[in-house]
C-alpha cells in the first residue's frame, strides 16, 4: 500500500469525527494499512531491526596456524552468505609489530582467532571482552560444546570469565611412513596405541638400509607434548612454577629415552617426514593441510595415522586445545562480531569446518559424519582416529606460561645433551622460572 492512499484514508476518518462506529472502522483500516507496509519494510531489513550498512569485521591471525583457502572457505565466505552487510578481512600480524604498536595505529582487530593457550596473550593487557553477558542476552547454549572445552576455557578468568567462543579442536595424531614398515616388516601401529608402545616400534625402525639413514620416530617440541600428558606447569596456591614432581621426572626421561635411540637422530620432524619420507613416526598435531598440498603435487609419503600415543592410565585422552574467536574491547562492532561468532559455531559451520578436517566443538554426530571429506589426501585415510581421542579440562593455566614453557625448552635440550641428571636439571629450571616470574611481576 502507497502512503498517499494511507493520507487520504486519515483525511476521511477526521471528517468523521462524530461517529463513533464509522470512526472505529476507520481505526482498524489504518492499523491494516500501517501492519501492511510494516511487513513490506520487514522483508527489507533484518528482523531484529539491525542496520544493513557494509561493515567490516577484521580478525587477527597470529602463532595459529591459518591459511588464506582455509578463512575463506570456512569464515568469510559463510559469514558473507549468512549476514550480507558484513566482510570478513584476515590480518596477519607482522612478528615487528606489537599490540601496542597496533593500538596506537587505531588497527587492533575486531576478533583474534587464536588457540585457547594463547588467550592470555590478550587478557593482562584488558583486550579481551568477557563473553559471559552476551552468551546470556544471544541465548547461546554452552552445554551444546564439550564440557571439557568451556571448563578449560572459563579456567583463564579468575571469576568465570568466558574469554573465547571455541570453533575447532585441533586434530593430533601418530602419522606414520607406511613404507618404512613396510621395508623393515614392523606391523603398522594400531588405535589406541601407548606412549610405550611407540617407543619400542621407534626401536625397531630406526635402522640403516645401504646409505640411507631411516629414523623412528620424532616429536614436537617438549613443552607441547608434556601439555598433551596434563602436566601442570604452576601451584596456583604458591604462585611459583611446579616442575620437579615425579611426572616431570618421567616425562623427561621419556623424552630422553626417545632421542637416544640408537640411529634416531633426526635432522628435522617435517622435513624428514613430509619431504625426506625417512622418518618412520611422527608424533604431532594439524599436518593435513601440508600433507593435502603435497598429496596436490604428487610428492606425499605412503602415509596414515592412528591415535595420538596416550599413557596407560589414561587410554585415549589428551589435553583440550581448541582454536576460536576472542572478541577484542576495542571493536566497534562487537554486536555484530559476536553474532558471526555464534553462527560459526551451529552446526552447519561446524560440519563445514569437519570436512576441512577440523574436529567439531560442538556435541553432535551429524557434525562429524562427513569429516575430511574435503581433504583429497585423506581418502581411505584413518581418519576416525582424529576423533577417537578425548578431551580432558586443562591443569590450571597462568598468564606466566610462556615464561615456564620457555625454561622447560632450554633446560631439556640441556637435558639431552647430557649436562646433569633428572632431578638436578628440574629443580634448576623451577629456580629460573621462579626467578623470571618474580621479575614479571614487578
Amino acid at each position: 500500500m502507497h502512503s498517499s492512499k494511507m493520507l487520504h484514508q486519515t483525511k476521511e476518518c477526521l471528517l468523521m469525527k462524530g461517529r463513533n462506529v464509522i470512526a472505529l472502522a476507520c481505526a482498524a483500516t489504518l492499523l491494516m494499512t500501517s501492519a501492511c507496509n510494516s511487513a513490506n519494510r520487514t522483508q527489507q531489513t533484518p528482523t531484529d531491526g539491525e542496520s544493513k550498512e557494509p561493515i567490516k569485521l577484521t580478525v587477527l591471525q597470529y602463532l595459529l596456524n591459518v591459511t588464506d583457502e582455509d578463512f575463506s572457505k570456512l569464515i568469510a565466505e559463510p559469514v558473507k552468505e549468512k549476514f550480507p552487510n558484513i566482510t570478513m578481512e584476515l590480518v596477519r600480524k607482522p612478528a615487528n609489530q606489537s599490540f601496542e604498536d597496533m593500538l596506537t595505529a587505531g588497527t587492533f582487530p575486531d576478533l583474534m582467532l587464536q588457540a585457547n593457550f594463547d588467550i592470555y596473550k590478550y587478557t593482562p593487557l584488558g583486550l579481551a571482552e568477557d563473553l559471559n553477558a552476551l552468551v546470556k542476552k544471544n541465548n547461546i547454549d554452552l552445554t551444546k560444546f564439550d564440557p571439557s572445552i568451556i571448563q578449560t576455557l572459563k579456567s583463564y578468568g579468575a571469576g568465570g570469565e568466558l574469554y573465547m567462543l571455541p570453533l575447532y579442536s585441533n586434530p593430533a595424531a601418530l602419522y606414520y611412513n607406511k613404507d618404512i614398515f613396510d621395508r623393515f616388516g614392523v606391523p603398522y601401529p594400531k588405535d589406541g596405541i601407548t606412549w610405550e608402545e611407540t617407543i619400542n616400534l621407534a626401536r625397531q625402525l630406526s635402522k640403516t638400509d645401504g646409505a640411507q639413514p631411516y629414523y623412528g620416530l620424532d616429536l614436537i617440541a617438549a613443552p607441547r607434548i608434556s601439555a598433551s600428558l596434563l602436566l601442570p606447569l604452576f601451584d596456583s596456591k604458591t604462585g611459583k612454577a611446579s616442575l620437579t614432581s615425579d611426572s616431570w621426572k618421567s616425562y623427561f626421561e621419556m623424552y630422553k629415552s626417545i632421542k637416544d635411540i640408537p640411529g634416531n637422530q633426526t635432522k628435522g620432524i617435517f622435513n624428514d617426514f613430509e619431504k625426506n619420507k625417512n622418518l618412520a613416526m611422527m608424533v604431532a598435531y594439524n599436518r593435513l593441510n601440508q600433507l593435502e598440498e603435497l598429496n596436490k603435487s604428487g610428492t606425499a609419503p605412503n602415509w596414515d595415522i592412528v591415535t595420538f600415543p596416550s599413557r596407560k592410565e589414561a587410554p585415549l585422552v589428551k589435553e583440550t586445545d581448541v582454536s576460536g574467536l576472542l572478541l577484542s574491547t576495542k571493536s566497534q562492532h562487537k554486536k555484530e562480531a559476536f553474532k558471526v561468532m555464534a553462527f560459526l559455531t551451529e552446526k552447519e559451520s561446524q560440519a563445514r569446518m569437519a570436512r576441512r578436517g577440523l574436529i567439531p566443538v560442538i556435541q553432535d554426530p551429524e557434525a562429524t559424519k562427513d569429516f575430511g571429506a574435503d581433504l583429497a589426501s585423506l581418502k581411505g585415510k584413518n581418519v576416525q582416529a582424529l576423533l577417537k581421542m578425548k578431551s580432558s579440562p586443562n591443569p590450571q593455566p597462568t598468564e606466566y606460561e610462556e615464561i615456564i614453557k620457555d625454561v622447560i625448552n632450554k633446560s631439556m635440550n640441556d637435558y639431552l645433551k647430557g649436562k646433569s641428571d633428572t632431578n638436578t636439571i628440574l629443580r634448576q629450571a623451577e629456580d629460573e622460572a621462579n626467578k623470571r616470574i618474580a621479575e614479571a611481576k614487578r
